[in-house]
């Protein structure tokens, strides 16, 4: 049961600090949601006088919505947020910063981009984890570990930047590594290859 718990509040702490608050509607009271999408609500407010009513709109529309998404959530869905939650909170504020402005420029980028991006890193994934560890040990060879975006935008010589004509300073005759060329242009796409957290 205590399981069962630390998962449910795992969850919504996930849904509520990185959704964001969205488009506020008019939120509902606690009396009209159902004892589950209460059950799921009650742990974050045991720190919030007044209760869910008193607390504003867009705050009680996003406790609702990420009970709603809880609840549809498969068992394994469940399992991979808790386990994201859980990589989130041991972070440094520092590391935090990094990991938003990150997301935030996948965001920004095109549809095409992030496909590129998500197969590339699929492809990395899926190869043995001896490969894995090689082209790790290879590419730390080329920079230092990768600490996140930076926060002023992507110029043609940051090395990753869309048009750039080449990767880490070195000039493109062919690819590291046997990694594919983006769709962008000659920029190499690399996996993420450093963890959120320390192995």
């Amino acid at each position: 049961m205590r399981l069962d718990s630390l998962l449910r509040r795992s969850a919504l702490i996930i849904a509520t600090t990185l959704m964001g608050v969205g488009i506020a509607l008019a939120a509902p009271a606690w009396k009209q949601l159902t004892s589950r999408q209460q059950a799921l609500i009650e742990p974050a407010l045991k720190a919030q006088p007044g209760g869910f009513d008193s607390l504003p709109e867009p705050r009680r529309n996003a406790l609702v919505k990420g009970a709603d998404r809880w609840l549809a959530m498969t068992p394994e869905q469940r399992t991979a947020a808790t386990r994201q939650f859980q990589q989130w909170q041991q972070l440094n504020a520092v590391e935090k910063v990094a990991v938003l402005e990150r997301r935030e420029q996948f965001r920004k980028l095109s549809a095409e981009q992030r496909k590129t991006l998500l197969d590339t890193h699929k492809y990395y994934l899926d190869l043995p984890l001896q490969q894995q560890i090689n082209l790790k040990e290879q590419f730390s060879l080329l920079q230092a570990p990768f600490e996140g975006l930076p926060s002023s935008p992507l110029t043609p010589t940051t090395p990753n930047a869309p048009g750039s004509s080449s990767v880490f300073g070195l000039p493109l005759s062919s690819t590291p590594f046997g990694l594919p060329l983006n769709s962008i242009g000659t920029t190499v796409v690399a996996p993420v290859l450093a963890p959120l957290t320390p192995p």
